[in-house]
């Protein structure tokens, strides 16, 4: 097919809706190259794979590859010997999956989608690098601790070394022969080493290697001489980390490009599928379906037929076409009003021919059935061009000559407004010799005209066949309904005066008019108004047709009706007979089982007089734990080492100090600490008889967070909100801890710092590390 022609029929706007249902940019490309064919199998193939979508969609309508990505060029080049970043091996992870779960759901499915589960059947199997993958790349593209079991020894050993350097410079902080040097209590980091803050006129005080000064000059950054070589293992560590990160990356992209090949056609074939997804989706949104297709024949020969077909860029809107072309005729000669759907009506049939043949779902019945042809030839629309020196009619010869010099056997030609935009009597005889040519060649072929003597022509010429669009008699606005064997007036004047001509040239164009010419229009119009009158008795007919057919069947209906009634009373009359039967039966069942309780009353009479006297030792209490059994307690005043029993977790704690204000006791039992109102303790005053063995909890630590985020937060509400965090955490034996105050002002930074250095339950405190908040967080160490 040439380019031209697909364009004139706008087939590439139909590339670009369905590339628009493509979930996967490989398949977006099939659609936008798609070409039509003009081998059977492979029509009949692709046709099938998009009905095979259909069905899919119909089980399962959430089915896609959405998320997939074109993963085929880094795999090229790691084959090369590049190295991959973690975020593409992560890509390629999601995707491998991605294609594993495709795969499999094809297979599940594979007695209703044989050709896409063949398509399927491409994806290689990629099991071991998907492990590989997801042992050591997170899904957001990040490396994991546990990669590797020597990056995960080199990992324990950067944190035991952290902690070593944090410890020593927390002491020099804390010591009284330097406190008064530094400028805030905290550990930083600066270009990888850490460092304290000391105020700038002290620094000479300091020993050590300054690695920062603060934008206001008042604070430098030093890293003291006493912390240096340990500063120093840590960074030969964490070079040894990347030197690590580095060897597993390498190891993972050699991997992936080893697999290169069999990851593109994997890709390739998820792409196939993707796109006949895509034509499913194109199909249920404009009512497409596929339509048989077949190769003519001497037997069966090439003929066009189209049910209830609908141009697919028009939308719903559009006006239904129905027609056989290539069966009693082979060149079809369209007349009628502008503006009445003759061009629409070429495109529909070259359009719909130009989708069947490229594997594409058209909008059209299920009686429609396409010959293959081997060429699909267009002239439509103006193909006037400044550039190349052509006229509108230039230019409709230049293609003209085109078609008519690349004609092949078994082709489609469509032209619109043959032989126009010159003299009437030239262009119509032009036009009556170009059509005779398409009839000798044997092609099947549609032409739009307004010439007369055109008419007349197709009249007459065998092959050649009239067909014109339908007008209102009253209105003379077209209504698209298409007329085999009639001509159809032009009604140029009336279209003229529709669109607001003023009426005296309107009447001058009608005197101008011959008497033949006007003859003729008014012989079209007096057959158009027959045609209406013939149409709505046809339509009467089949009404009443349909009424009598309805009292046909109401009338079946109802003799049914008093045969099943009928059948019903014989039936109910049965029925009554036996249920009298069983009545009796079970009357002397009833009897015999009277005569044989006689025997056992006795035996029941004791039952009821031994399930009465259960009920009433239940009544009694008699499964309630005894008095003797709870401890002895009186609710005296408490202090701080009180034992005390907790009412309703019943069991023994020890008061570790009580809030005047609030009434709140502080306690403690085993290892947790939490604190209740008084109402809910009271004081034991001797030995617990609690006979129940002593209950150990413990807790895993598992609700207790590790972080506390206080950015937005309103300082009167810190304090509270870290005790609270604290005591989680050090109930669930947490070492260490981060809070997160943000970078700002300072502010809430100062007022984290200062409460927690005097907090009972921290140890230490120091920046976080640049990779988890820097200076905008604070990590504390708990006792």
């Amino acid at each position: 097919m040439h380019e031209k022609d697909l364009t004139l029929l706008e087939f590439p706007r139909i590339r670009e809706i369905v590339s628009g249902y493509c979930s996967f940019s490989m398949s977006r490309a099939l659609a936008l190259e798609l070409l039509p064919s003009s081998e059977l199998d492979q029509i009949k193939r692709r046709l099938a794979e998009s009905a095979e979508a259909r069905r899919l969609l119909e089980l399962e309508p959430g089915f896609s590859v959405y998320g997939l990505s074109d993963i085929a060029e880094p795999a090229r080049y790691a084959a090369l010997g590049r190295v991959l970043e973690p975020k593409i091996l992560a890509e390629i992870r999601k995707s491998l999956g991605l294609l594993r779960r495709l795969k499999s759901k094809l297979d599940e499915t594979a007695v209703s989608t044989p050709l896409l589960n063949q398509a399927a059947s491409e994806i290689g199997d990629f099991a071991h690098l998907e492990k590989n993958l997801d042992k050591a790349i997170s899904p957001e593209g990040s490396l994991l601790p546990h990669a590797s079991e020597k990056l995960s020894l080199i990992r324990l050993r950067l944190r035991t070394k952290r902690s070593e350097v944090m410890e020593r410079l927390q002491d020099f902080i804390q010591s009284d022969n330097t406190r008064r040097y530094i400028q805030e209590p905290i550990i930083t980091e600066r270009e990888g080493r850490f460092a304290i803050p000391v105020k700038a006129e002290h620094k000479g005080e300091i020993k050590g290697i300054v690695h920062d000064v603060s934008n206001s000059g008042a604070t430098v950054f030093v890293e003291p001489f006493s912390t240096l070589d340990l500063g120093n293992e840590f960074k030969e560590l964490e070079i040894e980390e990347m030197r690590e990160i580095e060897r597993i990356l390498t190891e993972l992209s050699a991997q992936v490009g080893a697999l290169a090949p069999a990851i593109e056609n994997g890709l390739g074939a998820a792409a196939k599928i993707d796109f006949a997804l895509a034509k499913a989706g194109y199909a249920k949104r404009a009512g497409a379906r596929e339509v048989e297709v077949y190769e003519p024949s001497a037997t069966d020969p090439a003929m066009i037929r189209l049910d209830t077909a609908r141009h697919p860029l028009l939308g719903a809107g559009a006006v239904p076409l129905s027609i056989e072309l290539g069966k009693d005729f082979s060149i079809l000669v369209i007349t009628g009003p502008n503006t009445g759907g003759k061009t629409v009506a070429l495109k529909v049939i070259g359009l719909l021919c130009l989708m069947t043949q490229a594997g594409l779902p058209v909008p059209a019945g299920e009686k429609t059935r396409l010959p293959v042809f081997r060429g699909i030839f267009a002239d439509i629309g103006d193909e006037q061009s400044v550039q190349a020196a052509l006229s509108t009619f230039s230019g409709h010869m230049s293609n003209i000559a085109r078609i008519l010099n690349n004609l092949k056997e078994k082709s489609l030609v469509l032209l619109d407004e043959l032989g126009a935009s010159t003299d009437p009597q030239e262009g119509s005889a032009i036009a009556r010799a170009v059509l005779l040519h398409l009839l000798a060649k044997g092609v099947i072929g549609g032409a739009t005209s307004h010439f007369t003597d055109l008419k007349v022509f197709a009249h007459v010429t065998p092959g050649m066949q009239n067909a014109s669009f339908d007008f209102n008699p009253q209105t003379l606005a077209p209504t698209y309904h298409l007329t085999l064997g009639m001509p159809g007036g032009s009604n140029a004047i009336a279209t003229a005066a529709r669109f607001g001509i003023p009426a005296e040239v309107i009447g001058q164009a009608e005197a101008m008019l011959t008497e033949g010419t006007r003859q003729l229009e008014q012989l079209l119009a007096e057959l158009q108004v027959e045609k209406k009158r013939l149409t709505d008795i046809e339509k009467t007919l089949e009404r009443e047709k349909e009424l009598l057919q309805k009292q046909n069947q109401a009338l079946a209906l109802e003799l049914k009706t008093h045969r099943e009634e009928k059948q019903a009373i014989i039936q109910q009359a049965r029925d009554n007979v036996i249920e009298e039967v069983a009545a009796l039966q079970k009357d002397l069942k009833q009897a015999r089982n009277a005569l044989e309780r006689q025997k056992s009353e006795a035996a029941l009479l004791m039952a009821r007089n031994v399930s009465e006297d259960v009920r009433e030792r239940l009544k009694k209490g008699i499964w309630q734990v005894p008095d003797s059994a709870k401890p002895d307690t009186d609710e005296g005043q408490l202090t701080a080492g009180d034992r005390v029993w907790l009412k309703e977790a019943e069991v023994e704690a020890v008061v570790l100090s009580q809030n005047e204000r609030t009434g709140q006791v502080e306690v403690s039992s085993g290892p947790l600490r939490f604190k209740l109102g008084r109402e809910g303790v009271t004081r034991l005053t001797g030995k617990s008889k609690d006979p129940r063995p002593a209950v150990q909890v413990l807790s895993s630590g598992r609700n207790a967070r590790l972080e506390l985020d206080l950015r937005g937060r309103r300082a009167e509400h810190v304090s509270p909100m870290l005790d609270e965090f604290l005591d989680d955490a050090a109930s669930a034996s947490l070492q260490e801890v981060r809070v997160i105050h943000g970078h700002g002002t300072g502010v809430l930074r100062s007022i984290v710092r200062e409460l927690a250095a005097r907090h009972p339950l921290v140890a230490s405190l120091s920046a976080a590390p640049r990779d988890q908040g820097g200076d905008g967080a604070t990590m504390l160490r708990l006792k």
